[in-house]
């Protein structure tokens, strides 16, 4: 089992970005880490990979452009409650579910035009075997674009939920970083709650994807769960 270490926000080199997979993953897995960055004046930039728009692909009143551009709203509004201004995001609006085809060339460097914008000093980027096929290939997509000398920490989503064993990190492999939702869960809770089409405002497609209680529960509960890679380990 990895031992755990309680994360230090201010000790994180700045400016700090969080990569995103799909709208909502970096208020599920980083929401209270980010709110107390914020609070304490810290530089948080937002990139998010992919248009979100496969959740609810049956529904009429939500059409993939309409589902895409309202979940990119909902994801700016989140982080906003989290302290971090439409300004400071970029959204590249990669297919949502077919993330792993669009690790090319052309999408690293579409990474790097977008980190250049504040040349980051840590990364927080989705870990390397969550168990959600869009946040493994973001891995694979950000660790070969990192800037040398940026700090990575890889968190989770949905690990708790849908782990095996092998999912987790080794104790050879990394180590965990632990942060406490603590005083932050309001504004955590108010950055899901921004993200309705998550939660069960699309009426017309029974079988589209909604948010569990219990894992939105787990999620503000804590703690949130960062790795540190122990090891430099290549990229394919």
């Amino acid at each position: 089992m990895t031992l755990s270490t309680p994360l230090d926000p201010l000790a994180l080199p700045g400016p700090v970005w969080v990569v995103a997979p799909h709208p909502d993953d970096e208020a599920l897995g980083c929401g209270a880490l980010l709110a107390a960055l914020t609070d304490a004046g810290r530089e948080v930039w937002a990139l998010l990979l992919t248009d979100g728009g496969a959740s609810h692909p049956a529904s009429l009143a939500y059409p993939r452009p309409r589902l895409s551009a309202e979940r990119l709203r909902e994801w700016r509004s989140g982080l906003s409650v989290l302290g971090v201004p439409p300004a400071r995001t970029t959204a590249l609006g990669l297919p949502d579910g077919a993330l792993a085809g669009n690790v090319t060339p052309a999408a690293r460097s579409q990474v790097r035009q977008a980190l250049a914008r504040a040349i980051p000093g840590t990364v927080l980027l989705p870990w390397e075997r969550d168990p959600h096929p869009d946040h493994r290939a973001a891995w694979r997509l950000l660790r070969g674009t990192l800037p040398p000398g940026a700090l990575a920490l890889e968190y989770a989503v949905w690990l708790p939920e849908r782990g095996a064993e092998a999912d987790w990190p080794r104790p050879d492999e990394a180590g965990e970083l632990t942060f406490e939702v603590g005083r932050w869960r309001d504004a955590k809770a108010r950055a899901i709650a921004a993200h309705r089409t998550q939660l069960g405002l699309i009426p017309d497609d029974p079988g589209g994807f909604t948010l569990a209680p219990e894992m939105v529960e787990r999620a503000l509960a804590g703690p949130e769960r960062y790795f540190r890679r122990s090891y430099a380990k290549p990229v394919p």
